[in-house]
């Protein structure tokens, strides 16, 4: 693993070069990672969020090969791969991307600035909000975005998992497991979008119970959460709420980079080209992957693959080997 001494955090200005730079420290951005660099590539994984979306897995039951693993265990053997094939992977923050003169990419981070030959996007998204009074005022209060990180603290009390896909069943499975005393699942439809499995572990729960046709219009409260108020009128008294409703595409450095969207995602074709030549992208973020049900680790990983190698044909045809 790169891990980057003060001194070299202090010089910021110092360019780092590679052939290729992967922007996502998720599944996506670690299978690239792992495939490019045993195609004999001099590769930087660079991100903040470790392991993505799958990082905040408490359980994974549905990746071939391992009946039951967390989702930092998963990253780790990932990661560990990627690293072993030559990987430098970099936990920083992408503050900036840009094309530079000679048709490569300027990557700047607050770990330093990395120049490389071809670029993979594989940023996944970020947690998406209610936007409802009192929810800004209560986040670390009450309200989280994340029942698996979060669940431990909510033992023996009363909670609220907003959402219907599969984040939120899990979330709401990890909360029954650690002893909360009642969860409340609440979906805004009448129906749930998560897999089949989940909603009859939930049905088989005593201190569980599904809420259809409920949309919260407020959470109130004195220090913590007490109450959410719904749009029927109705409200429920409660210590805590879980917002599961989804992800935002990270899109902010793929826009810098002039990179096509197709409704918010990055427009890829099926060897995951961009419209920029030398800019890749896998997972989540990308136009493959629009279908919620889809958003699935497997997914993202074939998507990385084909990335990948894209990428490694890329580079074998427009940069000579040194």
């Amino acid at each position: 693993m790169l891990i980057l001494s003060p001194k070299e955090e202090e010089e910021s200005t110092e360019i780092r070069e590679h052939d290729l730079g992967i922007i996502g420290l998720g599944p996506g951005g670690l299978t690239s990672a792992i495939y490019a660099s045993r195609a004999g590539i001099d590769v930087v994984c660079i991100g903040r969020d470790y392991g993505g979306q799958m990082g905040l897995a408490l359980e994974i039951e549905n990746y071939p090969g391992f009946e039951n693993i967390s989702g930092i265990e998963l990253t780790d053997k990932m990661r560990e791969q990627a690293e072993k094939f030559g990987t430098k992977i970099v936990y920083g923050e992408v503050d900036k991307a840009e094309k530079t003169n000679d048709n490569k990419y300027l990557i700047k981070t607050d770990m330093g600035n990395y120049l490389v030959k071809a670029l993979i996007l594989a940023t996944g998204g970020r947690h998406r909000e209610l936007h409802i009074p009192g929810e800004k005022e209560f986040v670390g209060k009450g309200v989280s975005y994340c029942a698996t990180c979060d669940a431990a603290f909510f033992k023996e009390k009363t909670v609220i998992v907003v959402g219907s896909g599969d984040a939120a069943a899990t979330g709401t499975l990890a909360l029954a497991a650690v002893g909360a005393k009642k969860i409340y699942w609440v979906s805004r439809s009448d129906y749930l979008k998560c897999e089949r499995i989940y909603i009859e572990r939930a049905n088989s729960k005593d201190n569980i119970e599904i809420l259809y046709n409920k949309l919260a219009t407020e959470i109130k409260g004195t220090n913590t959460v007490e109450e959410v108020l719904f749009e029927d009128g109705t409200s429920l008294k409660v210590d805590g709420i879980f917002a599961e409703i989804g992800a935002i595409p990270n899109i902010e450095i793929a826009e810098m980079l002039g990179v096509e969207l197709d409704e918010g995602l990055i427009k890829i074709d099926d060897d995951c080209n961009t419209n920029v030549p030398g800019i890749f992208s896998a997972g989540d973020v990308t136009s493959k992957i629009r279908n919620p049900l889809s958003r699935q680790i497997t997914t993202s990983i074939g998507l990385a693959t084909i990335a990948a190698l894209t990428a490694a044909e890329y580079l074998e045809a427009r940069f000579t080997t040194q």
